[in-house]
This record gives C-alpha cells, sequence and structure tokens, in this order.
C-alpha cells in the first residue's frame, strides 16, 4: 500500500506478522500505520522503522497507542529502528523504551519468538 509519503508492507515470518514502512510517518498518515497494527492478529507485531525517514509526535503517539492497544490484548509490539537511523534518534529522544526497540529484523524476530513461547 502506497499514501502519501510512506510505503506499507505486511510479511510474516514464523508465526509473527512484521509491518514494514518506508518514508515519513506524520499527521497525514499515522492513521494508516495504527491500521496496518491493528488488523494484525499474531500475538507478537514487528513494526521495521528501518526504512522511515521521518517520525512526528503523532507518529510516536501512534506506537504507543499500538502497543498499548496490543498489550490489552495480551499481545505484543516490537519495533525495528537501527542504531544510525533517523528513527532510532527520535525513538531515543522521545524516551521510547529500549525493551520494545531492536537495532535489526533479526534481532526483532528473536525477541518476537521468545516472548511467543514464554506466553
Amino acid at each position: 500500500m502506497r499514501e502519501g509519503t510512506i510505503s506499507i508492507g505486511k510479511t510474516e515470518s514464523d508465526g509473527v506478522e512484521i509491518v514494514s514502512l518506508e518514508g515519513e510517518i506524520d499527521l497525514t498518515n499515522a492513521g494508516l500505520v495504527r491500521e496496518a497494527v491493528d488488523t494484525t492478529t499474531s500475538e507478537t507485531v514487528v513494526l521495521d522503522l528501518s526504512a522511515v525517514t521521518f517520525l512526528d509526535s503523532m507518529a510516536i503517539s501512534t506506537l504507543d497507542g499500538s502497543q498499548r492497544r496490543l498489550s490489552s490484548e495480551q499481545r505484543s509490539l516490537v519495533v525495528v529502528s537501527p542504531p544510525a537511523t533517523p528513527s532510532a534518534w527520535t525513538l531515543r529522544v522521545a524516551g521510547i523504551d529500549g525493551g520494545m526497540v531492536c537495532g535489526s529484523l533479526d534481532q526483532a524476530l528473536v525477541t518476537a519468538l521468545a516472548r511467543h513461547t514464554a506466553a
């Protein structure tokens, strides 16, 4: 799906749904990100921000809301944000919990599968 300045893709790996984003996440398209996460069904969802070039406060609010919604359903969200990316800087400044953020997709999948087997 492509809308405005964001591209959203969905894949699956070992029962974990991966929502991959590319471009800018802001007020104009944060609802699309929320919808992409809300339509998942796996116990753990990986949100890959590796190719995200910009996050505004609405994007941060959307991430927080998605994490809260999944948690209320006994599900979890793992965010991929490699250290040298714009998303990593924004998440650090916003104080987003490091326990939710992984530096690579591989690390996020290991975390997701560990959460799945622990449940």
